[in-house]
């Protein structure tokens, strides 16, 4: 993957908005360089993370997902983001032989959306997991490894996003590109070093979405200060800290969907805020 992506923000999916313009407003405002499918249950049901993925075909038909490509066609992005729910995640509430094997075609089915939408836009497709925290270790990796690699050989990069603390080293078993977590409540540990050096990134989900609270308190300078302990803790490691910053980026912690619209906009506005803070020092770094 390209330096092009250090310090970039991303957005993890779920936004609490009942106006799917509002919606895009935000995705286009604070996510420009890779916007994002945003999940919309206040609008749809549909648009579950669950309902989403354990349907046909018709559940990417539903009110956002067009309007994501609209705005693929008319930006032009580098990247743009997808995601599906995980494998192991969905196994907890869908029984079915075929599970893999379905998720893997809605995310295939996204990339070409993606690349049809505009052949140069990168697509980046998140593995959603929340269970992650309550894995059968073996299975879960292999499962994850099965679509991800799918993901890889379609010309697109994959990612896992898990806002529980969990076993880290479960999703770089099974060689994801991108590993997605909880920076502000959780510091994990796992062999971040090998990952890092086969050319994995961090995604720091460093604004809190989980805790109305803790949003309603956040700053730029306190979420800078999250970003730098995570980096300090990384280097305890025994990896560079320049290693470590140009294979970051920055997100919530989580979807933003239980917030309220104010709150949610507030958190995907500092995410963006963060990310341009810490691009600037690392562009003044380097000259």
């Amino acid at each position: 993957m390209a330096s092009e992506l250090t310090l970039e923000c991303l957005a993890i999916g779920s936004l609490p908005c009942d106006n799917l313009d509002k919606a895009m407003e935000i995705v286009e405002r604070d996510f420009a360089n890779i916007p994002f499918w945003p999940q919309l249950t206040n609008i749809s049901k549909k648009e579950d993370m669950i309902a989403q993925f354990s349907d046909d075909m018709s559940s990417f038909c539903s009110i956002s997902f067009p309007k994501f490509i609209e705005l693929i066609k008319k930006t032009k992005p580098r990247y743009a983001k997808g995601h599906i729910t995980g494998p192991h995640t969905l196994s907890f509430r869908v029984k079915s032989d075929n599970l893999v094997d379905v998720l893997t075609q809605k995310a295939l089915w996204q990339i070409k959306c993606i690349k049809e939408a505009n052949p140069h836009t990168i697509p980046i497709i998140f593995i959603d997991e929340p269970s992650l925290s309550t894995p059968n270790g073996r299975n879960a990796t292999e499962m994850i490894k099965f679509v991800s690699d799918k993901i890889k050989e379609s010309g697109a990069i994959s990612g896992v996003h898990c806002c529980a603390d969990c076993n880290w080293n479960i999703a770089i078993d099974a060689g994801v590109d991108i590993i997605s977590f909880d920076a502000y409540t959780y510091a994990p540990q796992a062999d971040f070093k090998k990952f890092l050096a086969r050319g994995g990134k961090i995604a720091w989900g460093i604004v809190p979405t989980k805790d109305k609270k803790a949003i309603e308190d956040a700053n730029l300078e306190d979420m800078i200060q999250i970003f730098e302990n995570g980096v300090k803790n990384l280097t305890k490691m025994g990896i560079d800290e320049k290693i470590i910053i140009e294979n970051s980026l920055i997100t919530p912690s989580c979807g933003a969907g239980s917030l309220s619209e104010e709150l949610a906009r507030k958190a995907m506005d500092l995410t963006k805020q963060l990310s341009d803070n810490r691009k600037a020092l690392w562009h003044l770094n380097l000259q």
